[in-house]
């Protein structure tokens, strides 16, 4: 009897921890663009908006409801919104990725010719002019690629969504 006793305090132990795991979860703001997710806010962040009025919005999300954003100094409707500040939140494009290959093949390329000139050429040392401009001209479009980037992304074209928990574009931190 302690046996089948102790089972089920420790089932309905499970059941309540589950269910109050779900119950607590926080809701997410999701930008998706053709079902994939771009962007992800969780409540508690700080966010800054471009209103369609040319005016700057910012505060902590305190909550997300279906057609708003409640933070702590106003309530910001979906519809009023034209840009979001993203930065920190949405995933490298292809181009950042690209900038940053290309600034590590430019210092790959004068470190290579440095190390083949010191040990492996007989009479020659110092630095080659023409390395140099090749692999600063490699770092600076890398550069450009990689950190020339606005930190707002336009709503044309994306679908803002809140989630909660049983969406399936919700993620757990």
């Amino acid at each position: 009897m302690t046996k089948l006793n102790s089972f089920i305090r420790l089932s309905i132990l499970l059941i309540l921890t589950i269910s109050a795991v779900t119950l607590n979860a926080q809701k997410q703001l999701v930008l998706l663009k053709r079902g994939d997710v771009v962007t992800r806010f969780t409540e508690g962040d700080y966010m800054r908006f471009k209103l369609k009025n040319n005016k700057f919005a910012e505060g902590l999300a305190v909550q997300f409801t279906d057609v708003s954003v409640i933070t702590l100094n106003d309530t910001i409707l979906f519809s009023s919104i034209y840009k979001i500040n993203s930065k920190g939140h949405r995933k490298p494009s292809g181009l950042n990725k690209l900038g940053t290959v290309l600034m590590i093949a430019g210092l790959g390329y004068f470190t290579i010719d440095e190390i083949n000139t010191l040990f492996f050429v007989k009479g020659q040392s110092g630095i080659d002019e023409g390395v140099v401009i090749s692999s600063l001209s490699l770092v600076a479009s890398g550069a450009a690629l990689r950190f020339i980037r606005s930190p707002y992304q336009k709503l044309r074209g994306l679908s803002l969504r809140t989630i909660d928990s049983s969406s399936r574009y919700y993620r757990y931190d």
